[in-house]
């Protein structure tokens, strides 16, 4: 009987060393549309910042999409860099591409850069990186909340943010925000995170024109074969007073990722003014997962410390806000993004 004991435990050693080693030694998915398999296959990662900002960046995973834990048990993933004014992390964006994760995230409520780190296993990061994002032009006040996508048109990522400049301010128009900003959207694309195209406008709504922030794009292929049938999808943020119509968020579509998008927005599906959530709501994420959308967002001020909303048709949404389980009180704005399992190495499978 003891060498029965003693042939089992030896028998169990050797299967959680095997268990072990695939699990670290599986090769990366190349992108997250690799992923085929079982829903086990996947999970949901979720890096945020606390209060503002000023301590680094945190993350939790999920692999339903609801229950939240713990990476790393509570420990800061990318502590914040040393950059003086400009040393928050606030807003990470992350995106997995090529077999590497991508980060960036806003360096300080009033500049021109943005921060920016990569690694290949969420332990080990390269060294914070600064980017002058606006380059050559002074007159911007700020940028916000940058997010990155992979542009599949143009085999490049590309980045979206929020800024001020003084033109669209001194314009005119009175479309500035009760802050006395006046936001737009606009973009940069970049092959190596090293050279950056010139900033361009990506979007401005039009009649009635207003302050807009925290752009984020979906492909949305609309359930059929065809591509001639696909669209780009954005969700982004109305800034103006919640009394003028604002603090919720809104949707626009395009045909192609770099648009046009429709410049009048559609109804608020979701924060100030609507029946899901009716607090200012802002960074959003929006994806596709097993047939439904899933829109997440920020809604300080709730009783929730995250939200998420789910629709089939991006027309009819319904509140999950109440069935997510998360690891801290008042988690802000992040992305949350489906990866692989085998990207994340140390997570039971």
């Amino acid at each position: 009987m003891g060498i029965q004991k003693h042939l089992i435990t030896v028998m169990l050693v050797m299967l959680l060393q095997t268990a072990n080693a695939s699990c670290f030694a599986q090769p990366l998915p190349k992108t997250v549309d690799d992923i085929k398999g079982s829903e086990n296959s996947h999970l949901f990662l979720l890096p945020y910042f606390l209060g503002n900002g000023e301590t680094g960046i945190y993350f939790a995973y999920s692999y339903d999409g609801l229950k939240f834990q713990w990476l790393s048990d509570r420990d800061l993933i990318v502590p914040a860099p040393k950059w003086g004014d400009e040393s928050l992390t606030r807003d990470p964006s992350i995106l997995y591409h090529d077999g590497t994760f991508h980060m960036i995230w806003t360096t300080s409520w009033n500049s021109r850069s943005i921060g920016y780190t990569s690694s290949e296993d969420l332990r080990r990061w390269t060294e914070p990186k600064r980017i002058n994002i606006w380059q050559d032009r002074k007159d911007v006040r700020n940028t916000w909340a940058p997010e990155l996508h992979w542009n599949p048109e143009q085999k490049e990522f590309l980045i979206l943010w929020s800024s001020t400049t003084l033109e669209e301010l001194n314009d005119g128009d009175h479309s500035e925000d009760q802050h006395g900003y006046d936001h737009r959207s606009y973009y940069s694309g970049t092959k190596d995170f090293k050279k950056f195209t010139p900033p361009r406008l990506f979007y401005s709504p039009q009649n009635p024109e207003y302050s807009v922030i925290d752009p984020f794009i979906a492909h949305d292929d609309r359930g059929t074969k065809t591509k001639k049938d696909d669209r780009w999808v954005m969700v982004l943020k109305h800034e103006l007073a919640a009394d003028k119509g604002g603090k919720n968020l809104r949707l626009t579509f395009a045909k192609k990722m770099l648009g046009p998008y429709e410049t009048k927005l559609g109804k608020p599906i979701v924060g100030a003014g609507t029946a899901i959530v009716n607090q200012m709501g802002e960074g959003p994420t929006l994806f596709r997962h097993q047939g439904q959308w899933h829109l997440y967002w920020d809604a300080p001020g709730s009783d929730y410390s995250y939200c998420l909303a789910t629709s089939e048709d991006l027309e009819t949404w319904k509140n999950r806000s109440p069935e997510l389980d998360l690891p801290v009180d008042q988690m802000r704005h992040g992305t949350v993004l489906k990866v692989p399992l085998s990207a994340v190495p140390g997570i039971k499978q």
